[in-house]
């Protein structure tokens, strides 16, 4: 009986994290200033968190803003700018709906003239993008460039 027991105890861990599926960890990093390219990526974005829901499977999502791609985490940028709008629409979706980190180079921001003022609510700021993509994959993210 103390076998069976001692067996059971051994096993019963092992069957347990065997169904839990591997955390899926992902940087997507959008440097690219055709925005019609970019709402078709964050779209992308969307799907993959939608598929990791689906499937249980748990996800951590960052998505870094820079260089030509900067203008969309600004509220001014989009005033008359219909694609911007529907990409800032996206955005805020992936940030409240998929629990994605919005996260905007404060190197671009400042050479883009964009306050914080002007920043969307739900994007945050990191020193310089470049180091956190490299903390992120030093951390086990993929790495996923929109350039």
């Amino acid at each position: 009986m103390k076998k069976i027991l001692l067996t059971l105890a051994v096993l019963l861990p092992l069957t347990l994290t065997a169904d839990t599926p591997k955390e899926q960890k992902v940087v997507f990093d959008c440097s690219s200033d055709d925005f019609d390219f970019v709402s078709s990526r964050f779209w992308l974005i969307e799907q993959s968190a939608l598929e990791y829901k689906e499937t249980k499977t748990p996800y951590k999502i960052v998505l870094t803003i820079h260089s030509g791609c900067t203008d969309v985490v600004s509220k001014e940028s989009a005033e008359d700018d219909e694609v911007l709008q529907k990409i800032q629409k996206r955005m805020k979706e992936l940030s409240e709906k998929h629990a994605v980190s919005v996260e905007a180079c404060q190197i671009a921001l400042d050479s883009h003239d964009i306050t914080k003022k002007d920043l969307l609510p739900f994007v945050s700021s990191v020193r310089n993008s470049i180091t956190r993509v490299i903390a992120l994959q030093n951390d086990g993210y993929a790495f996923i460039p929109f350039n």
